[in-house]
Order: C-alpha cells, then structure tokens, then sequence
C-alpha cells in the first residue's frame, strides 16, 4: 500500500538550544563576515522562527545569544571593525557615496563613532578625493555623462544628475563627475 504524504504536515521542530544556537552562529560565520548586531539579529530571528513552528523557547535563550555572541568576539569570529573595513571597501569599489556605505553601516549595528573612524581611515588610504572617485566609478558603470553620445548629453543630464544624487552624492560632486563645460551649465541655468 501507497504512503501518502500530506502537504502540510512536516517533521517534528528541533528544540532551541544553547549547542543548537551556537552551530548555527559557526555556520553563518563559516560563510559570511558579520557584525555583532547582524549575529545576534541572525540568532534572534532563528529562535522567532522556531517559536512560530510550534518549538518550545527556553526563558533563558536571549541570554544564550549575548553569550554566543560574546564567545564568537572572544574567539575572533566576529570583529565589528574588521567588519566595517570589508563593507566600507566593498561599497567604494562599487562607486557608493559615503552617505550609503554610513547608513549601510548603521544597518549592520556600527555605531556612529566606529563609521565615522572607518570612513576617514578608508579616505586617508586612498586618494585625496574618495567620493569623486566612486562618483566617477559610477557613472562609468550606468554610461552617464561623458559615456553618452555627444548628442544625448544634454538631453539626460538632468537624468544623470538624478541618478547620482539618489546614490548620495553632492550637487558639486554630481556635476564634476559628469564632467560639465560651461555652457551647458549656462544653458540650463546651473551654476
């Protein structure tokens, strides 16, 4: 006779435990760099999860978390700045403005202090003008500006300057990045 399996119907839930948390922190950490904030965010969304699917939470699991995520700093799996530098680097590269990788920062637990030191670190490695240069990484990328055709450059420009300044980046930075002549400038009414 034919078993049948009932869409609906899963396996028993694993109970939450400290061992179970913690094997869980050392897989993500195994694949990903995390922050303290996201490792716990991660934790804490697995325990909710459980509890949705019928498990029974120990009281003490939210203590088991700060434990875990301690141990994982202890150890060295987790280092916030280290964190901040990767992510920071990541964005540059990218052509991110400093407004989005600070509040991609901030998403990820890092406080203001720790952004605004990893920033001028980041600045103080590379060039003078940081914030030109991933301006200019972008509008490599989406053929802004000078990447255009001669003759569809002024008819995208406000366009263009849109798109960088949803990116993040400064009116001034914007224009230079797109590298503007006097006169369409003049043309448009735009100092």
């Amino acid at each position: 006779m034919k078993e049948f399996i009932v869409p609906g119907a899963r396996t028993a839930v694993k109970p939450i435990t400290q061992k179970r948390l913690t094997n869980v922190a050392l897989y993500y950490l195994g694949r990903y760099e995390s922050s303290s904030e996201n490792l716990r965010r991660l934790l804490q969304r697995r325990v909710v999860r459980a509890e949705m699917k019928g498990a029974v939470v120990p009281e003490e699991a939210s203590d088991w978390i700060e434990a875990i995520v301690l141990e994982m700093r202890r150890l060295g799996y987790v280092d916030d700045k280290r964190f901040a530098l990767s992510v920071a680097e990541k964005y540059r590269k990218a052509g991110k403005s400093r407004k989005y990788i600070c509040q991609k920062l901030a998403l990820a637990g890092i406080s203001a202090d720790m952004q605004a030191s990893i920033l001028a670190e980041a600045e103080n490695d590379s060039t003078a003008d940081s914030e030109l240069e991933a301006a200019l990484l972008l509008v490599k990328k989406r053929k802004l500006g000078l990447y255009r055709s001669e003759q569809d450059r002024a008819l995208f420009r406000r366009k263009d300057l849109a798109v960088l300044s949803r990116a993040g980046f400064s009116y001034q930075t914007a224009v230079k990045a797109l590298g503007t002549a006097a006169e369409e400038g003049e043309e448009y009414g735009w100092d």
